[in-house]
């Protein structure tokens, strides 16, 4: 059908159409302009936290070694390497709460860098372990941060 001779009927009709909202509240964004949910990114299962990773960071800054500091997660437990020093927890989940206690482990007998003294301590006090927006995973608690990549 040629709508030239009603160009302003065809106008108004376009513009009517163009404002329908199909009964939803005109006071909301549309959902081009609303941010999705974000699913939750904490962990609370062994399930989701075991494998193999590299300590990219304690405490917001980056380590800063002439060797790497890595982490072996099992189904209940952490155990960190940093060139000869071992460290080891056992892990479970109480809820969302992580709960880590520190197990013996074999090691050199040197004494620690203030970097593996800090990454031994954010394991001591985790209380919670989730994934940050790099896909890594950020263990905090206690006033501390250690932040794990996948290898």
């Amino acid at each position: 059908m040629d709508l030239r001779p009603f160009p302003i009927v065809a106008g108004a009709f376009a513009l009517l159409l163009s404002g329908c909202d199909g009964g939803k509240d005109p006071s909301a964004a549309p959902a081009a302009d609303r941010t999705p949910a974000e699913p939750s990114d904490a962990i609370v299962s062994a399930a989701r936290l075991a494998g193999e990773y590299r300590i990219a960071g304690v405490d917001d800054a980056p380590l800063d070694l002439p060797y790497g500091i890595t982490a072996s997660i099992s189904a209940d437990r952490i155990h960190v390497v940093a060139d000869c020093i071992n460290a080891a927890w056992s892990y479970r989940f109480d809820g969302p709460r992580l709960v880590t206690e520190r197990v013996p482990v074999e090691g050199c007998a040197r004494g620690l860098t203030p970097q593996e003294e800090a990454v031994i301590a954010a394991f001591d006090t985790a209380s919670s372990v989730s994934i940050n927006r790099a896909n890594g995973r950020d263990f905090t608690g206690g006033g501390h941060k250690v932040t794990l990549f996948s290898q």
